[in-house]
């Protein structure tokens, strides 16, 4: 399985948005910030319908994209850097191999301080202004590059151009990071890569969500209660998932909570302002209210009662039955009579006013007169014609029993409910028992008002002959009972700490009677926090969906299976170069954006060996070289290498194999060398010359009044190879013949003298350089045999041209003190030009013999 197909397997398990956007990388989209909110809010929608075959079906595998080259062609502007200075101009060849040769002190380290600031290295060193001025001013400095043909410009101080990163400084003390610190491998595969970029994005969505988060982190104002029962429980519980009918329970209220609450208020106050002898009082006086209204009402009871009822039914019957037998009575006696009704009660009504009257008429008389000369007392008529026997028997008849007993049943009736109406439903001292008990107990006294209504419409009801709706008192007057020995109860034992408590206790009944309140009146804010809760709920699910760590953990598995082998084993062939031995490069961790970091370490050494307190110093100074050339090999940009004395503390067995590598670099990338080592930049020379890698010499020197820091396109004369010196030799032959006809005759003796010294000099670096270096091996100081034949190949020629041009050249040089008498005359110009030939044709020759 490739990379590119474990990403995809992965992928495919992670959340729709994801594979959306991994999707869009992949197609070469870039995702920037001003998405990443858009990405956020279409997670907490809902998901749209992916596209046929999924959102990865799009994806093709991703192509390596290589960045261009980053090559550095110059250093300039330098102002305030250490002493350096000003107005110079270091330059690097694009291709091939830079070395910059500099003596200690001649500024060297400055140069490469000005490129450690910007391109990627282990470890960075200040940059110092001149310490011995008395006000520097400010740094400046710029470093001149290329990408790919485009140059461009990065000023010292202030932020590198990103691109720089892809240049890489090598110097001791990154030599050192290498061998104690973790190592970043740059290169991913492209495919992994994918999931660096989703990482990126990731973290980005994260970001805004928890900006959201922040925002509704912050809790909603809800009621505040005093009590510390169930509606505090209730608000500290709260929770996205309260339902709406425990949130309608806990804010349910009694329909009169308010007027209680009132109530409550007033009695906190009374007892807060009264003492315990008052409320005693207070108790009895209440108690005893309620014994009389509970009186009362067993008298009302007693008076409106079923038995009354029951007896008034009665009455009326038996008025019924002698007043239905006297109108019977009536009918039979008087029946021929003129006028009907006779008996009846306004008949006897009349009868009873007729009688009256013939009281007062006839005085002397019983009733009815009916006497000669009589006259009837209604109509003051003459009773002559049968008047008087008609009052005579209308008199029997009223004598009569049955009349009597109509009459008898009537007044009994009329007498039981005038008693009836005359009982009062609520007397005087009645209303003020109840207002009484209404002022302690609110409310209290509606029960017994209603029992009154009803009572009244009993009343009402038994004197109109209605049937009365019945009333039961047994309950209440039982409750009243109760009421009233808890009232003489508390009475009887009421003392300073039980109104003490009392007081406490109606404190919490109000508070509790506001807590009730708070909740009812707070329902609005409570359903507000729930879902303030509940948008918390989602954003934390979401943050979390957001969590770049899976996608730092797939990074870190599939680099240390793609990329760990690998560079364990380049950083194994390195340090075979090298001749280190049981050290190997390990993966140590993973971090996001950083992908795997490693580390060298001993290969199954015991626990808790160093390598720094085991390694010589050389073997920890190569150890840190094939560190960072294990890094360069995953630069796939192939981008400039600068390397600032790379073999400062190397042994010299190891410099060639150093040069080597450095050398096999330069044939694929740039490569700047600063060194003060001629030795070592010989054996560049040298190496690059096998190798057919362009090499370019560049110098920074000290001058001895001004100061360090001048820059020139060449090494220095110590260290030039004797190649290097023939074209040195051209360059001052040329110069003297510019300058020779304006000299004095000593000053072109002396420049003629310095010549020839070179000369001198220069036949001496071919001789050790071509056939005296070839014969030892440096590293194991061993003589190389087989190298003899190249002295062999020596012509007798050869040597004589040797001698020849060496003893001409020892004459015109210094060290011999012309013989007066000999009359010393200095070499022509044209003169040591030929014999600059003669060197350069006889090093070129014997060079040809190495490859024979």
């Amino acid at each position: 399985m490739t990379a590119y197909e474990d990403v995809l397997d992965w992928i495919a398990t992670r959340h729709w948005w994801q594979q959306c956007a991994l999707a869009r990388i992949a197609s070469g989209e870039k995702i920037d910030e001003n998405e990443y909110e858009e990405i956020a809010k279409s997670m907490f929608a809902e998901p749209p319908v992916a596209p046929d075959g999924g959102w990865l079906a799009s994806v093709a595998a991703p192509q390596n994209a290589n960045h261009e080259p980053v090559r550095i062609i110059s250093v300039k502007g330098v102002a305030n850097v250490n002493q350096l200075a000003e107005n110079q101009e270091l330059t690097f060849e694009p291709d091939g191999l830079t070395v910059v040769y500099g003596n200690n002190g001649s500024g060297k380290s400055g140069y490469a301080r000005i490129l450690q600031s910007m391109v990627r290295v282990r470890h960075r060193a200040d940059i110092l202004p001149d310490v011995f001025a008395e006000s520097p001013g400010e740094q400046s400095g710029q470093v001149t590059f290329l990408i790919a043909q485009t140059e461009h410009t990065s000023l010292l101080g202030s932020t590198a151009d990103p691109a720089l990163g892809r240049v890489a400084l090598y110097d001791e003390h990154c030599g050192d990071a290498y061998l104690n610190s973790e190592a970043e491998i740059s290169y991913r595969p492209s495919a992994v890569q994918l999931l660096d970029d989703l990482s990126t994005v990731t973290a980005g969505v994260r970001r805004v969500i928890d900006g959201w988060k922040t925002e509704k982190s912050v809790p909603g104002a809800l009621p505040v209660v005093t009590d510390i029962g169930s509606a505090a429980t209730f608000l500290g519980a709260l929770t996205a998932k309260t339902t709406d009918a425990e949130i309608a329970a806990i804010t349910a209220c009694p329909h009169d909570v308010d007027q209680k609450l009132r109530s409550q208020v007033e009695e906190v106050a009374r007892l807060r302002t009264a003492d315990p002898a008052q409320e005693k009082q207070k108790l009895l006086r209440t108690a005893d209210a309620l014994n009389l209204v509970a009186n009362h009402l067993s008298g009302l009871d007693r008076s409106f009662g079923s038995a009354v009822h029951e007896k008034l039914k009665g009455l009326r019957e038996s008025a019924k039955v002698a007043q239905e037998a006297a109108d019977a009575a009536s009918l039979t006696v008087f029946g021929d009579e003129p006028l009907a009704g006779i008996g009846s009660p306004v008949w006897k009504a009349l009868w009873q006013a007729a009688e009256k009257y013939s009281l007062v008429a006839y005085p002397g008389h019983d009733f009815p007169h009916a006497d000669d000369g009589a006259v009837c007392v209604l109509c003051q008529q003459s009773l002559d014609g049968g008047g008087a026997a008609r009052l005579e028997r209308f008199h029997k008849f009223v004598s009569d029993t049955t009349a009597k007993d109509a009459e008898s049943a009537k007044k009994e009736l009329e007498a039981v409910l005038a008693a009836l109406g005359r009982q009062p439903v609520e007397s005087q001292s009645v209303a003020v028992a109840i207002a009484a008990v209404e002022q302690s107990e609110p409310g209290s006294s509606a029960r017994v008002q209603s029992l009154f209504d009803a009572f009244r419409a009993r009343q009402a009801a038994m004197i109109a002959d209605e049937q009365p709706a019945d009333v039961s008192v047994v309950a209440d007057i039982t409750a009243l009972a109760a009421h009233e020995k808890s009232l003489r109860d508390q009475a009887g034992s009421i003392d300073a700490a039980d109104f003490a408590e009392r007081l406490a206790q109606a404190q919490t009944d109000e508070n509790r009677l506001r807590d009730q309140i708070a909740m009812r009146d707070g329902k609005p804010q409570i359903e507000s926090e729930r879902a303030r809760l509940l948008e918390y709920t989602v954003l934390n699910d979401k943050f979390s969906e957001a969590n770049t760590r899976a996608i730092t953990d797939k990074v870190g598995e599939l680099t240390k299976k793609y990329v760990t082998e690998e560079a364990r084993d380049r950083f194994t062939r390195e340090t075979d170069r090298l001749e280190l031995e049981r050290v190997t490069f390990k993966a140590t961790r993973s971090r996001q954006g950083m992908g795997l970091l490693h580390k060298a370490d001993f290969l199954n050494a015991r626990a808790g060996a160093r390598l720094g307190e085991v390694l010589s110093e050389g073997e920890q100074t190569a150890l840190g070289f094939a560190g960072f050339l294990t890094e360069v090999h995953f630069d796939t940009s192939k981008s400039a290498l600068v390397f600032d004395d790379p073999v400062s503390s190397l042994d010299h067995m190891r410099r060639e194999a150093v040069a080597s590598r450095i050398t096999d670099l330069a044939g694929e990338r740039q490569v700047i060398v600063f060194t003060h080592d001629i030795a070592f930049t010989m054996i560049l020379r040298k190496t690059a010359e096998a190798a057919n890698v362009p090499f370019a010499t560049r110098g920074i020197e000290r001058k001895r009044k001004i100061g360090p820091g001048f820059t020139t396109l060449k090494h220095p004369w110590t260290a030039q190879d004797a190649a290097q010196r023939v074209d040195t030799l051209r360059q001052e032959v040329a110069a003297l013949r510019r300058d020779e006809e304006g000299m004095s005759d000593p000053d072109y003796q002396r420049a003629t003298e310095e010549i020839a010294g070179h000369m001198s000099q220069t036949w001496e670096r071919i001789i050790s350089q071509v056939l005296a270096e070839p014969l030892v091996d440096y590293r194991t100081l061993e003589v190389r045999v087989g190298k003899l034949r190249v002295i062999g190949r020596v012509t007798p020629d050869d040597i004589k041209t040797y001698d020849d041009s060496y003893s001409r050249i020892s004459g015109w040089a210094s060290r011999h003190d012309p013989h007066p008498e000999l009359n010393y005359t200095p070499p022509s110009v044209d003169t040591l030009k030929a014999e600059i030939e003669v060197l350069d044709t006889w090093l070129k020759s014997v060079k040809k013999y190495q490859g024979s």
